[in-house]
């Protein structure tokens, strides 16, 4: 029941009727014109000060700072300034009005500072069930936006940031997917991230339904994988491959594939206890046993130098590489043994024996390229130096 003393409605202040009263039409008018001013408040403008001379009947505006006017400027800011029937009459708006603002084309609300944009000027926003900038969101994506370009900034010192910039993106457990998925025309073409397991996998596709891995790096290791050249090499490729600290080149790759290809094709990679390429991509490469990688690989022995794509260089006496093969390893199934090495140019003269093995003892295996007549030999223990003739040009 409202009160009897009560002479205009608690929040839009519209006059009441009272008991008695004469021409109720005055009271009644003066509330329909307010009600016309508040439901559905639309506004001319909230940045114009100065007093129109002829707005149209109706025109409300919100009164900005520093308004002038025989009418406004005895009105208080924030106010709205409603025009009719030649004169203007002040309208204190009441908290949690919204006023669509024409000559902005936005909408603004009035709380405890004034009028603020609705979406635009809130310190922040929490809890949001969608937000779509230039577009809608949806159940599936409550975030959209549709524009041509976006920037992210780290915030300076000077602002009270640290001048870093991280994007955090996490999923809950290794099974799930986390990712970015480029698409085209709407149909997925590559995807990045970790896929159904916690690797970093890139994947493409020509139609957004047939996928192919195209890079892989364990998680692990750290190491780089390239499934799809990885089917096109054998397996004993593959785990040359995977040993190798620093992947080598594609072309590489697949000229050790050659390599081992033409020696199985021979019948002869099964039967090899050590294969090395010292003129490697890198030093590591250079020192692996590419038959059995980790076993009987080479060990650096007083600093000789590593060169890439030309191999290692010392005298064989104070540098060499030691590769922990004896007599005895290199034996084929008791029926005898075999060791060989091809150079890619004549060693320079002086150059006397290359120590394969341990470099004493009996089992002591050495080989030697002369300089001067390139003939081959090769010395098994105590045994008499053994000449083969003279090498390949």
């Amino acid at each position: 029941m409202i009160p009897a003393e009560s002479q205009s409605s608690a929040r839009l202040d519209l006059p009441y009727l009272q008991a008695g009263q004469m021409q109720k039409h005055v009271t009644l008018n003066e509330a329909l014109t307010r009600l016309d001013a508040l439901v559905q408040c639309a506004v001319v403008s909230r940045s114009i000060s100065e007093q129109p001379a002829a707005p149209d009947d109706g025109a409300l505006y919100i009164l900005p700072d520093g308004a002038t006017g025989a009418a406004w400027s005895a009105m208080t800011p924030g106010a709205l300034a409603r025009f009719e029937a030649g004169g203007w009459t002040a309208i204190a708006p009441p908290p949690g009005l919204r006023a669509f603002v024409a000559d902005e084309q936005r909408l603004v609300v009035f709380g405890e500072d004034g009028w603020i944009e609705v979406g635009g000027s809130p310190d922040r926003l929490d809890d949001l069930q969608g937000l779509g900038v230039g577009t809608a969101s949806d159940e599936t994506n409550a975030f959209a936006a549709k524009l041509n370009s976006a920037l992210w900034t780290a915030r300076t010192e000077g602002e009270g940031g640290t001048g870093d910039l991280r994007s955090v993106l996490n999923k809950t457990d290794e099974a799930k997917t986390l990712s970015l998925l480029f698409q085209s025309g709407w149909s997925g073409r590559a995807e990045i991230g970790l896929i159904g397991d916690d690797d970093l996998v890139l994947k493409v596709s020509p139609d957004g339904v047939v996928w192919r891995e195209a890079v892989r790096i364990d998680r692990q290791t750290g190491r780089l994988g390239f499934p799809v050249m990885d089917a096109l090499l054998r397996p004993a490729t593959q785990d040359v491959l995977t040993a190798f600290e620093t992947p080598p080149g594609r072309v590489r790759a697949f000229l050790i594939d050659d390599l081992i290809s033409a020696l199985e094709a021979a019948g002869v990679w099964a039967r090899l206890s050590a294969l090395y390429v010292t003129a490697a991509h890198d030093e590591q490469a250079g020192r692996l046993n590419l038959k059995t990688p980790g076993l009987y690989d080479l060990t650096p022995m007083n600093g000789p130098a590593f060169t890439a794509d030309l191999g290692w260089s010392g005298d064989g006496v104070d540098a060499w590489v030691d590769t922990g093969l004896s007599a005895s390893a290199l034996a084929d199934g008791g029926t005898g043994l075999a060791a060989g090495v091809w150079v890619a140019a004549n060693p320079s003269p002086g150059t006397s024996q290359f120590p394969l093995g341990p470099v004493d003892g009996d089992e002591t295996l050495s080989m030697a390229i002369s300089p001067t007549t390139g003939n081959f030999s090769a010395r098994v223990g105590t045994g008499a130096l053994a000449v083969f003739g003279a090498a390949p040009p």
